[in-house]
């Protein structure tokens, strides 16, 4: 098998047609057809079942699929890296949404200082976003408050942070909550995927309750300002609202569990060959995260 394959493969996958596949490659059909049965005899499986004129991935086929994405993401990785050996120094890196809103703009501040320059990209969704991109080669690392468990990944603990509940100053609610108490209030919580949800999920598990949330959502500044308004009780990340609280505008809710915290990671695949300009923005990170 050639990357030529892995190509035609990919762009196969995306453009869900080969007719479309061989336009956006500049190839004919036919060759996009061949390269397809040279795959799948290769591999000994189909990777497309086509029905009604359209074409379907098959299960086969979304395995290679992400094989075929690391290793073309890897070659261009390769090519960047002994291109830009004597140059600027390059870095792509993701961070969660929490992290992101507290903590990129001293890290990314410091980067810019740095001597020679490094060229950053970055990347800010849940955890779970930012954990497939890792996985797929297109980010060097991520900072995560999640990590499944995969053979893939290595798992560096950054730090932890506790989630605070708080609620509007005049919201109808005591001082102080048993998380099965709290289970049956409104909450407000951030989204399925992220590290924060995961942490609030766990921590209501193992006290046997699950939650059903009034509002769920990736923005914290929209679960701020509801909260603010009265909508009812959230649980975030302690750095997210410890100015509102300071300045009067929420209270903390008490609970009576050590269970709402959560940890921070910083996330690369097993196989990534770090750089000097990523070693050195992991660095940064470490010393501010």
């Amino acid at each position: 098998m050639t990357f030529r394959h892995f190509e035609i493969f990919t762009t196969v996958c995306s453009k869900e047609s080969f007719t479309l596949a061989a336009d956006a490659l500049n190839i004919a059909q036919p060759a996009v057809s061949v390269a397809i049965r040279e795959l799948e005899a290769y591999y000994g499986c189909k990777l497309f079942e086509r029905m009604n004129r359209r074409i379907y991935i098959t299960e086969s086929g979304k395995v290679l699929l992400q094989y075929a994405q690391t290793i073309l993401s890897q070659r261009e990785e390769s090519l960047r890296i002994l291109k830009d050996n004597q140059a600027m120094g390059s870095c792509h890196f993701g961070v969660h949404v929490s992290f992101g809103e507290t903590k990129l703009a001293l890290i990314l501040a410091e980067v810019s200082r740095s001597t020679p320059p490094i060229d950053v990209r970055v990347y800010s969704n849940n955890s779970r976003k930012i954990e497939q991109m890792v996985l797929e080669n297109r980010l060097d690392f991520v900072v995560t408050d999640h990590v499944t468990h995969s053979n893939h990944f290595l798992a560096e603990p950054l730090n932890s942070e506790s989630l605070l509940v708080v609620c509007a100053t005049d919201f109808p609610a005591p001082d102080m909550l048993t998380l099965p108490e709290l289970a049956k209030q409104k909450l407000l919580v951030r989204e399925s995927g992220s590290g924060v949800r995961n942490s609030v999920d766990a921590a209501f598990q193992a006290v046997g309750c699950t939650i059903c949330p009034v509002l769920e959502s990736i923005s914290t500044a929209c679960l701020l300002n509801c909260v603010r308004s009265g909508v009812g009780i959230a649980i975030l990340p302690e750095s997210l609202v410890q100015q509102p609280i300071e300045e009067g505008h929420l209270r903390v809710i008490k609970t009576d569990s050590n269970l709402l915290f959560r940890r921070y990671y910083i996330l690369s695949h097993q196989n990534k060959y770090h750089t000097t300009a990523t070693r050195r923005v992991m660095e940064i990170i470490r010393r501010i995260g």
